[in-house]
């Protein structure tokens, strides 16, 4: 799948911006919506890429921003009530979870 829409540049690139667009609470359903599918259709092969990488000194590698976003995103979610996209994303942050323990044993 990192050779289609998810290569690893570009969805680097949207992490930062939705990093961006939800830091300032400047977003609309649209962007949200945008950044909430984005974040649930990554595969675990653009995931342990980002375990891979680390493009921001502040964090170990990418998929640590990866997982903060995910969080962000059901507080969210969660004060729309909206419980169903927090379990996709908590599902995907646990994912997330197993691929960083395997590389750190």
């Amino acid at each position: 799948m990192s050779e289609g829409i998810y290569n690893v540049s570009m969805s680097f690139n949207f992490l930062l911006q939705a990093t961006r667009v939800l830091s300032l609470n400047n977003y609309d359903e649209d962007e949200l919506k945008m950044v909430y599918e984005f974040m649930i259709g990554l595969d675990n092969e653009i995931l342990n890429d980002y375990n891979m990488n680390c493009n921001i000194v502040s964090y170990n590698n990418d998929l640590e921003l990866y997982i903060e976003i995910a969080e962000t995103l059901i507080d969210i979610f969660e004060e729309k009530e909206e419980y169903e996209k927090c379990q996709q994303l908590k599902c995907k942050i646990d994912e997330s979870k197993i691929i960083l323990e395997k590389n750190t044993i």
